[in-house]
């Protein structure tokens, strides 16, 4: 893993797989996690589909900067770090993919920095519209609640938080504990660094996605209870020209048993755009990704 120090002062850890010469695939992980989200197996995986795929931490989380107490900042804030990021590796144009919080920055990058993305991919995300994708009060409580200080402690609330909107089909407890664990190692993310976080991801973008001149995929699991499918079908009925991917019974995590699955959608996106094909169908339609 590598760090870029971006001229903001932003460090931003990352690391990168595959032909450094291939169309690059940028990963932008969800809130609270880091970008171990994206396993080894799964970004092998994407590169042996043609691509070099760059995972990297959001400021606030993993190994990049952890900003003080106080400071505030915004999804284009977030977005511009990933632009950094593309300038240190010296690619003039990605293509975006995020998941969750990682969706809404990844659509905040197409919005502003048009020009930087081949592609977007928004998956398990939402477009800040209140009406649609939003969480039961049981699993927006739980997402919000305070974690415990005791590392044990923290592994049993993320699991059983995790048991809350995970792929009923692929949920795996002692995956998901390894994964916890690996994300400890690491490192453990303060807990106003994950409040401004999730401040960042507040806000309405559905006037500037329903303008958006990116070829767009949405990709949602038909299990998710964090953000549910309706907030991906919302998003793929605004952006004009997006097409829809509703994985069956893929929750609101990433275990290895929807990993094929969600390269497909990601690689089969990534080669249409690059082989000239218009980004979607234009009515946000459905293709069954199990």
């Amino acid at each position: 893993m590598s760090l870029a120090k971006l001229s903001t002062g932003i460090e931003i850890c990352f690391e990168s797989f595959g032909d450094v010469d291939a169309p690059t695939i940028l990963l932008m992980h969800g809130l609270g996690s880091q970008l171990l989200l994206w396993e080894e197996g799964f970004c092998e995986g994407l590169a042996a589909a043609g691509f070099r795929v760059v995972r990297y931490d959001h400021r606030d989380s993993g190994l990049s900067t952890m900003l003080d107490d106080g400071v505030s900042y915004t999804l284009s804030d977030m977005a511009a770090d990933a632009v950094g990021l593309l300038d240190h590796l010296g690619v003039d144009r990605a293509h975006i993919v995020g998941f969750s919080l990682g969706g809404m920055i990844a659509q905040a990058f197409a919005i502003e920095h048009p020009d930087r993305a081949h592609s977007l991919v928004s998956m398990g995300s939402n477009t800040g519209n209140p009406d649609f994708g939003r969480p039961s009060d049981e699993v927006l409580a739980a997402l919000v609640a305070p974690a415990p200080d005791a590392p044990g402690e923290r592994a049993a609330k993320d699991l059983a938080d995790r048991r809350l909107w995970a792929s009923p089909q692929w949920h795996d407890d002692d995956h998901a504990l390894a994964t916890f664990a690996r994300y400890a190692a690491r490192s453990v993310q303060p807990p106003d660094a994950f409040e401004r976080q999730f401040a960042a991801g507040a806000g309405n973008r559905e006037d500037a996605l329903s303008v958006l001149d990116v070829p767009t995929r949405v990709v949602h699991g038909t299990a998710d209870t964090l953000l549910p499918m309706s907030g991906g079908e919302r998003t793929a009925a605004i952006v004009p020209g997006a097409d829809l991917v509703l994985i069956e019974g893929w929750g609101h995590d990433l275990p290895p048993g929807a990993w094929p699955h969600v390269i497909e959608a990601i690689s089969a996106h990534a080669r249409r755009v690059g082989a000239g094909v218009a980004g979607g169908t234009g009515t946000g339609g459905t293709d069954g990704g199990s």
